[in-house]
């Protein structure tokens, strides 16, 4: 069975996106992660596979549920960090019976959805499929039940431009094969964000209305 599991947490204004809230202010950061997430996950649900919801923080279940809706299947995220997060995430995955899994975060909410079935695809063949991101991370990364790595998701320096490069390194010295995607843009800063504004007027507007209402005061 193959299986999709979208990462993300509720969209707290505050507590999502600090990195582009320091420049856009909290309240869009939080309206522009609700925006992404929205974007990635009707992008997942265009396929017709499987898919599950792994939010946080646990405590925001209910808000999450009442956001997005009772039709979807949700796990809460479990582990101290992000590696043991998602090592957990896919453990239990195979364990309710997936054998293919791919995992992508809302970072990214206009990657090509041709990436998942690429991914699926890939796992036919390769241990390990990977999406890496522009600033060095990955937004998309896949494996099956037969060739878990576990190593993938420690002693990685989490947030940092070295993520892709140290998840490689773990892989071939854990004997995994790996299949790298396309590259593409997580929407982190605002060099990213006016990228991804250029093709993408809903999520323009957003902004366009957040400083409206802020009085134009972007340094909140």
């Amino acid at each position: 069975m193959k299986r999709i599991i979208v990462f993300l947490k509720y969209p707290e204004p505050g507590l999502v996106k600090t990195r582009l809230a320091a420049e856009v202010g909290v309240e869009a950061a939080a309206r522009l992660a609700r925006h992404f997430a929205e974007q990635t996950l009707a992008s997942v649900v265009s396929l017709g596979l499987p898919m599950e919801v792994c939010f946080a923080p646990v405590e925001r279940e209910a808000a999450v549920r009442a956001w997005l809706g009772q039709g979807l299947v949700y796990q809460p995220q479990q582990g101290a960090d992000l590696g043991e997060r998602m090592k957990n995430a896919f453990l239990a995955a195979f364990g309710r019976g997936a054998e293919d899994v791919v995992l992508v975060g809302t970072d990214a909410p206009d990657r090509p959805v041709e990436f998942l079935s690429e991914a699926l695809a890939g796992l036919e063949e390769y241990g390990v499929v990977l999406g890496p991101a522009l600033d060095g991370g990955y937004h998309l990364i896949a494996m099956s039940a037969r060739n878990f790595a576990p190593e993938a998701f420690c002693g990685i320096e989490w947030s940092t431009p070295q993520v892709l490069a140290q998840t490689l390194d773990a892989l071939r010295q854990a004997g995994r094969s790996v299949q790298v995607l396309p590259p593409w843009r997580d929407i982190d800063d605002r060099a990213g964000l006016d990228d991804y504004l250029e093709g993408h007027p809903q999520a323009a507007a957003l902004l366009a209305r957040s400083v409206q209402g802020n009085g134009g005061n972007h340094d909140e």
